[in-house]
């Protein structure tokens, strides 16, 4: 669709040509930023390029290789659903035990796939695939010599470790070892392992338990990782995010040989509360939830139901098994036919597809345990199953779209998480619970049908959350234009500004208090943020110091991105960020507050004590006072104090909320000539103030903001001129009573 002149809006107008803006975004007629959808990755007209090609051109080994690597731990879990009823044998076990005992599996997701995915999305994806497998095949072998049902559970939690890694570091590492127009299709491939595993992987094991006689020798499928792990340290590793900026940067007519700066560190609680405020993955992610409930469920108590209404052996039930997991090389031939076409028309469609797919399933599902005849029962299934096996490749696809490329493998491990533990909860412990409150064939039935409703429920998630995936694309876009456009103005030779902020976007909670901010701050600079209480001040200074992270936009400090780093980490890049009137603990000496400014540097004594010399030096009136408690200390003095410990971290950006809050006339005076002389030695400040006087004295430079909007950026001298500003804000009623 074709961008409407009318209704443009400039999204990086600080650093983007206009005409290049006419050609990247369109706004639709919500307040909403969409990108145009020739800019999104993975989408064009016609059909998408041949598959054949891409493999030839990137590579098979990538997706031969993680394939494989999935089908060995896939095979050992249908094994283990497979052997289930012979575990409740030989360790006298019931239905609620066993599901606490695969539940323990399931926990174990947790345990492993968010570090696992931290290692990944920070080092080699490749080596954690390899490694994970080869854990995997040792662990899992061992289980086979489990004396009891404690060392059974044990080892399954530390061999778990191998299956928590196929659909989170294998996606992302395929994402990026293959152009984003053929992910669908490879993503298809990849996940032949699930069907593969549940057929062909359940035969074998199921006949090597059937010719031992022993469930023992069917876990020793585990050791095939071995080779196979060795074999994923020969794949190249991909650059992250390497596909999805050229083709960004192409359709925007962009140069695709400039250097981007790589992107930084972020830890887990910033990585998730970024990923969180992804609106379709919000959805997602309580929706795969309910997949786990389904998926847990229906492997481990359907095997009792076969047990229990028809009667089958271990064999019996393998082939069963595996007629049902035929049905899946038909469902992820349809994922790979339509999955990319119709990702290319609209990026939404795909989750629009796995939320039909789920609600389909559960109604077949529910249906096949009311059937008399064992075939009934398998046909159903056969269907059930057939409509839900496009369902992960369409979710994967729209994870893979709408992530940031650096924390990709986290998403992908927040997927497993909510569907393994939170569902796998739900579908092991309650619905054995359900089974064994009621008793019987009649108690297993009743615990299997609560899955229709639940699926039902995850469909209409899906589809809810698939109306703002165009929008979640626009934000990575937005991130890879910035991301560009900072490292060409950074090799132009300009000097790099102490402080960006970009197109910033924030809300607590549903409340939206800044809107779309663009400010920049130059190295040096002391500049005056002003406006009423409310207008957004302090919200913005804790948006830079990382104390909150925004919703929307960007945050650089020095040219770093910072937006999603976390407060010690700011602190680390010269940050501090002074308060007014709640920066010292009263119960505190002198000293021991001046200490705890120190402790960013609690490693290198000399500086520590260096420092604070300094801050006596700079700060003459606390000398004598350093063994006092800072509570005994007038408001001036503690507010000295409060700036001395932030003066002690050096910083080369200070962030002052408030300074001259509650004091004197005088000792405001002296504060800001303080503040003042700190800034003539080099320091950049950023003031928010209320007094416009003030504001003059100090900084040749201010930005004013109305409720979170920027209305002015420039000479404070200025503003005093703009009475639209001034008047109805600083004024207030009196305004009201002149006119």
């Amino acid at each position: 669709m074709p961008a409407d002149p009318v209704n443009q809006g400039p999204l990086f107008d600080f650093a983007v040509p206009h005409d290049l803006l006419r050609d990247v975004v369109e706004k639709a007629r919500d307040p909403e930023v969409i990108a145009d959808l020739a800019v999104m990755p993975g989408t064009g007209d016609g059909k998408p390029p041949p598959l054949l090609g891409m493999l030839r051109t990137a590579g098979w080994s990538p997706l031969v290789l993680m394939t494989g690597a999935a089908l060995i731990p896939g095979t050992f879990g249908y094994g283990i659903n497979v052997i289930g009823h012979n575990l409740e044998d030989s360790f006298h076990m019931s239905n609620a035990a066993l599901g606490a005992v695969a539940f323990v599996a399931q926990v174990s997701q947790l345990l492993w796939a968010v570090p696992l995915a931290l290692w990944a999305d920070r080092g080699s994806r490749k080596v954690v695939a390899a490694v994970s497998l080869l854990i995997f095949a040792v662990f899992g072998s061992v289980m086979a010599l489990s004396p009891n049902v404690w060392a059974f559970a044990f080892l399954y939690l530390a061999a778990s470790v191998g299956s928590g890694v196929n659909n989170t570091v294998h996606n992302s590492y395929l994402s990026d070892a293959y152009p984003t127009e053929g992910r669908g299709r490879v993503f298809s491939w990849h996940n032949l392992s699930d069907p593969i595993s549940a057929t062909v992987g359940t035969l074998i094991f199921g006949f090597v338990v059937t010719v031992t006689h022993s469930w023992r020798y069917g876990l020793l499928v585990a050791l095939a990782g071995i080779p196979m792990g060795f074999a994923l340290f020969t794949l190249r590793e991909p650059e992250k995010g390497a596909n999805e900026s050229s083709h960004i940067l192409k359709e925007s007519g962009m140069d695709l040989h400039s250097q981007q700066e790589k992107a930084p560190r972020v830890l887990l609680g910033s990585a998730m509360t970024r990923l969180l405020r992804i609106r379709s993955l919000y959805y997602e992610l309580v929706a795969v939830a309910i997949l786990g409930f389904v998926g847990t469920g229906s492997g481990l108590f359907g095997n009792l139901f076969l047990v229990d209404k028809f009667h089958l052996d271990t064999a019996s039930r393998s082939e069963v098994y595996a007629i049902i997991g035929v049905a899946g090389f038909l469902g992820l031939p349809l994922a790979y036919m339509i999955g990319d076409r119709y990702f290319r028309r609209a990026p939404q469609r795909p989750l629009v597809i796995s939320g039909f797919c789920i609600t389909a399933y559960g109604g077949l599902f529910v249906t096949s345990l009311y059937v008399p005849k064992l075939w009934m029962f398998v046909v159903l299934q056969f269907l059930a199953m057939a409509a839900v096996s496009p369902l992960a490749i369409c979710i994967f696809m729209t994870l893979a779209a709408t992530a940031p490329p650096e924390m990709r493998t986290i998403c992908f491990a927040m997927f497993g998480v909510y569907s393994l533990v939170f569902g796998g909860f739900a579908g092991s412990v309650i619905l054995g619970a359900v089974s064994d409150a009621i008793g019987g064939l009649h108690g297993i039935v009743v615990s299997l049908t609560i899955i229709g409703p639940v699926c039902v429920a995850g469909g209409i998630l899906l589809i809810i959350g698939s109306r703002t995936v165009r929008r979640d694309i626009t934000l990575v876009i937005e991130d890879v234009i910035e991301r560009y456009t900072e490292g060409r103005r950074r090799q132009s030779g300009g000097e790099i500004p102490a402080l960006q902020v970009h197109n910033l976007d924030f809300y607590y909670g549903t409340n939206q208090v800044l809107f779309d901010m663009n400010l920049q701050v130059e190295q040096g600079e002391m500049v005056a943020l002003l406006g009423t209480n409310g207008a957004g001040k302090s919200t913005l200074l804790r948006a830079v110091s990382g104390l909150s992270h925004p919703h929307r936009g960007v945050v650089r400090i020095f040219g770093m991105n910072t937006t999603y780093l976390e407060p010690e980490q700011i602190i680390e890049e010269g940050v501090a960020l002074l308060v007014g009137g709640k920066m010292t603990f009263p119960g505190l000496t002198v000293r021991d507050n001046l200490r705890i400014g120190g402790h960013t540097m609690r490693r290198d004594r000399a500086r520590s004590a260096s420092a604070l010399n300094e801050a006596m030096e700079f700060f003459p009136e606390l000398k004598a006072r350093l063994d006092q408690p800072a509570g005994t200390l007038s408001g001036g003095e503690q507010q000295m104090l409060a700036l001395a410990r932030v003066m002690m971290t050096r910083p080369r950006l200070l962030l002052i909320d408030e300074l001259a809050l509650g004091l004197a006339p005088m000792t405001v005076d002296v504060l800001m000539a303080m503040v003042r002389r700190i800034n003539q030695e080099g320091t950049t400040v950023i003031l928010v103030e209320q007094s416009i006087n003030r504001a003059v004295r100090l900084a040749d430079r201010c930005f004013f903001i109305e409720r979170g909007e920027i209305r002015f950026d420039g000479p404070t001298a200025e503003l005093l001129g703009r009475d639209d500003l001034l008047r109805p804000v600083f004024l207030g009623t009196a305004a009201s009573g002149l006119s």
